[in-house]
């Protein structure tokens, strides 16, 4: 059993906004398959510009707010207790946190296509 707490985990900032922090509560190795699983507070009026994953999934699950991303050019608002996941390639952004939020994000290894 692996155990992990975001009290005991420093923060740090995300890749794609460092205004926003991030608690990576375990990053490759810990668990096969997942790359990192990180909890975040989002702070209003926050946003991360457009990236894609070539290879790598990334899920979002919001836990409290609401925040407005953009998936393929597509708005999409995720609020509490919605999960969403974002194929390798599909350009992404947060583009609006109207009020506070928070949510945890993981991204999966490539499958190993061998």
């Amino acid at each position: 059993m692996k155990r992990f707490s975001t009290e005991e985990t420093p923060e740090s900032p995300v890749s794609h906004n460092p205004g926003i922090m991030k608690r990576v509560l375990f990053h490759k190795g810990t668990v096969p398959g997942l790359i990192h699983l990180s909890h975040v507070v989002v702070p209003k009026g926050s946003d991360a510009f457009e990236h894609t994953h070539d290879d790598i999934s990334e899920v979002f699950y919001c836990i409290r707010g609401r925040i407005i991303f953009t998936v393929n050019g597509k708005e999409e608002t995720l609020g509490p207790g919605q999960c969403m996941v974002v194929e390798p390639g599909e350009p992404h952004s947060i583009k609006d946190v109207p009020e506070e939020a928070e949510m945890v994000y993981f991204m999966n290894e490539p499958a190993d296509n061998t």
